[in-house]
């Protein structure tokens, strides 16, 4: 496996951790914060359904590939 793959797995990882994080935070701000003009609640949860979920299942998806080629080519 080359530099930059590992690299970019790292990255990912790290990304995950910390949008996961960013998702807990919005939770919180769901549930504690009263929703103002420009940040509801509605945008809260859009936020982590359309930014925050997506980008993590990219991720994953691209970490279980690496994952499965680098098997194959152990094998």
């Amino acid at each position: 496996m080359g530099k930059d793959r590992k690299h970019m797995k790292k990255l990912r990882k790290k990304r995950i951790s910390s949008i996961q994080k960013q998702v807990e935070k919005h939770g919180e701000k769901i549930e504690k914060e009263k929703g103002r003009k420009d940040t509801t609640k509605d945008y809260w949860r859009k936020e982590i359904n359309d930014k925050f979920l997506k980008q993590i299942e990219k991720d994953e998806d691209y970490l279980e590939e690496q994952d499965g080629s680098s098997d194959k080519k152990s094998s």
